[in-house]
């Protein structure tokens, strides 16, 4: 197969029989073997028994027997996620040794739907650390410049894996920007589901109150695609929601006429001056939407950005710090400096300040609840700054910067990232759609009806370009 497929594209293939799944999924461990010493996506790759399960989906569809859109489509998993028999580190010295006993719930789903599992994908330590070089494995980079890390989130290796045309989908996971963040970084599409709409049992969690699990794909129809498998109640995990789970491409195509969306351009243009390509980029995003037919418009009457930010900062810590304590006590020494640092923020917050930002929360979920009554979908951009060089030695990453995925992250509305744009050198630059609660399909929608509007989609990194002595 020559060229990058979507899902769509290479499902519509497969199921015709003009492309086969194992000529797709060799073509992807071809590039992988050429260009992943370069990026470092992958913790491991299943090349042998991506091969079996890719010869598998064929006979299958040979004998009349297709299970649906991700039938022999070569997809990764970030190394959070229990996998049978497998290794799932969290890039950590502490997990090097841990197999799973079973499949966590969402890699259940995809084996069923008949995708082929390529690989383990790189994340930061415990998807809380940071880029570092003192953990079993090297960070992610940037495909578009490999001197940069790929996001402030830790599902960069799944980030860049879909970008660089390693495999067509990947699973990440977002506790406070995880997948966004990432994917507006490597200029891919990452949604970050309603809370509790996709299964987190045989994850192993950044923290415990907002922590989701999500497809990231190079375009919002193949997230939709693959939110169409992963979705749906599981009784192993107690946050689970009973919902109905959506037609997520049913009404793909119906436009954004009279869809009333509303930007929130105090977040990126008064609670923080933004980068100013990152704010004509959003804004152009909005106007393009306008003209599709969409009611745009400005969002009023929420907090500042800081203040969803402060409640994060508080909880976030808490949480990982209670997840991780037993081990930073006994055993400090095997953690990477980041994660330790990080997670001992969680040791100086009083009971109180935890129960006070959770109070907090709880009014940003209202007042988002109001917005949610007056736009059917929020705009904002899914990143403020350019990604930073991995060379940058930072004790405290992102520290001081207001998180623009977060209040997403704290109220548990659906939010997608998606490429709404390049900088002047070529990076691209990721916005952000927000709708309410189970609104995935209408996200989704508005996102397609913006993606194929616009040439975006059609501008993968160039990964010749990319030294073999830049690793």
């Amino acid at each position: 197969m020559t060229g990058i497929a979507t899902i769509a594209e290479a499902s519509a293939r497969i199921a015709s029989g003009a492309l086969a799944s194992a000529d797709l999924t060799e073509s992807c461990l071809a590039r992988i073997d050429r260009y992943d010493g370069r990026l470092s996506a992958f913790h491991e790759v299943f090349d042998d028994a991506a091969r079996r399960a890719a010869e598998a989906a064929d006979a299958e569809l040979k004998a009349g027997r297709r299970r649906g859109p991700l039938h022999g489509i070569p997809v990764g998993y970030k190394d959070v996620f229990h996998v049978a028999g497998e290794v799932a580190t969290a890039n950590s010295k502490l997990l090097a040794d841990f197999r799973a006993a079973e499949d966590a719930t969402v890699i259940q789903r995809l084996k069923a739907a008949g995708a082929v599992l390529v690989g383990r994908l790189n994340t930061f330590e415990f998807a809380f650390g940071g880029p570092a070089y003192d953990l079993p494995f090297p960070p992610a980079r940037n495909p578009w410049d490999p001197e940069r890390w790929p996001g402030a989130g830790s599902s960069g290796g799944s980030s860049v894996a879909v970008a660089a045309g390693f495999c067509l989908g990947a699973l990440g996971t977002d506790a406070g920007g995880s997948i966004r963040s990432p994917a507006s970084m490597s200029g891919i599409a990452g949604l970050k589901p309603t809370l509790g709409r996709v299964s987190t049992y045989g994850d192993i969690p950044a923290t415990f109150s907002t922590e989701t699990v999500g497809p990231m794909a190079w375009t919002a129809e193949d997230c939709a695609l693959m939110l169409q498998v992963l979705a749906g109640h599981d009784a192993k995990d107690p946050g689970s929601a009973d919902e109905p789970v959506d037609d997520y491409c049913a009404d793909l195509d119906g436009g954004v006429r009279g869809t009333r969306v509303g930007i929130i351009r105090q977040f990126f243009e008064r609670d923080y001056d933004s980068h100013p390509e990152i704010i004509a980029a959003t804004n152009a995003v909005g106007e393009r939407l306008a003209e599709l037919g969409a009611d745009v418009g400005e969002v009023d009457g929420l907090s500042s950005l800081w203040d969803y930010h402060a409640a994060g900062r508080i909880i976030f810590p808490a949480e990982v710090l209670a997840n991780h304590e037993e081990n930073l006590r006994e055993r400090p020494d095997e953690f990477g400096e980041l994660l330790r640092n990080r997670a001992m923020l969680g040791s100086l917050v009083r009971a109180v300040d935890y129960i006070q930002a959770q109070r907090l929360r709880r009014e940003l979920v209202q007042e988002m609840e109001r917005a949610f009554e007056t736009w059917d979908v929020l705009l904002t951009p899914g990143m403020l700054l350019p990604p930073a060089r991995l060379a940058d030695k930072q004790i405290w990453p992102s520290i001081d910067l207001p998180m623009i995925d977060v209040p997403y992250s704290l109220t548990g509305h659906p939010s997608l990232a998606i490429c709404g744009g390049f900088f002047a050198d070529g990076l691209p630059i990721g916005v952000q759609l927000a709708g309410g609660y189970f609104e995935e399909a209408t996200v989704l929608r508005v996102a397609h009806a913006y993606e194929q509007a616009m040439p975006w989609r059609q501008n993968r990194p160039d990964l010749d370009r990319i030294p073999e002595s830049e690793v």
